[in-house]
């Protein structure tokens, strides 16, 4: 399994940052052998999440990437944009279709406001395939350090 971000910036500054900015984007490509092991790290034994003959039997496309796995690319999404020195103070998502390995996973955002006294950032965020299928659309919030910190 390999991401890769669009653009490698760095951290986003306060006094330039403003609603309707758009973050880099970040891809995820998820594997047979990454989610075999997410399921035992996770110790979750639904083989619908690494074993692709029974993933079809229950009606899967193929097999199926855990929604909690996605949920922590979300968050690895806005972490990495937000930099090491800001606080991630919530995100929350839905899950609205599944992703299948072999599909690549679009993770992008866009501001939606900032306090620049309080250095706290919305976001409005989301996870596509690469074909615009929306898989969940989630929010997330973050403090940055203010200029004097």
């Amino acid at each position: 399994m390999s991401t890769t971000t669009d653009v490698t910036a760095a951290a986003p500054n306060l006094a330039t940052l403003e609603a309707g900015q758009e973050l880099p984007t970040m891809h995820k490509f998820p594997d047979e052998a990454q989610l075999f092991l997410y399921s035992a790290a996770s110790h979750n034994p639904h083989r619908i999440h690494y074993d692709r003959e029974y993933a079809r039997f229950e009606g899967h496309e193929d097999i199926i990437v855990h929604g909690p796995l996605q949920g922590a690319w979300l968050t690895q999404f806005v972490t990495d944009w937000a930099g090491p020195a800001a606080r991630l103070l919530g995100v929350t998502w839905q899950n609205r279709a599944s992703g299948l390995t072999g599909e690549e996973l679009v993770f992008s955002g866009t501001v939606t406001s900032v306090d620049a006294e309080t250095g706290i950032v919305e976001l409005e965020i989301a996870e596509h395939t690469s074909d615009g299928r929306l898989l969940m659309p989630a929010t997330a919030r973050v403090r940055l350090p203010l200029s004097s910190e």
